[in-house]
């Protein structure tokens, strides 16, 4: 199986910094929900490394504006998509997401999603 995470975000310089300081001082405004998720202000969240470390899926990592000139598609992000046959079927959109309230949570239904549909 093959996961897509696609974060509300861009690798540029600027949204780097400007993301960073949104996350610590607006956090509840903050508009990736998946880097909230996965991310905190030092980096990757120790359970999401474990998860990935530990899956036996494949994950991939995108930011809007790669993803969108890689797969010549525009949608709302962040996103979770699976590949499956060169398709990409979305698992997870933005308001899905945006319920979930900690990584731990987030791991448990990709876990689920992933032995669902091996």
């Amino acid at each position: 199986m093959e996961l897509i995470f696609v974060y509300n975000a861009n690798t540029d310089a600027v949204s780097a910094i400007t993301d960073y300081a949104h996350k610590v001082f607006s956090p509840s405004t903050y508009r990736c929900d998946l880097c909230a998720l996965t991310h905190h202000n030092l980096g990757q969240r120790s359970a999401w490394k474990e998860f990935k470390r530990g899956t036996n899926a494949t994950l991939e990592f995108w930011y809007i504006k790669q993803f969108e000139k890689e797969f010549q598609l525009s949608t709302e992000y962040p996103i979770i998509y699976e590949r499956r046959n060169g398709e990409l079927i979305p698992v997870m959109d933005k308001y899905k997401l945006a319920e979930i309230k900690n990584v731990e949570k987030l791991i448990g239904l990709l876990t689920l999603y992933i032995g669902l549909n091996q």
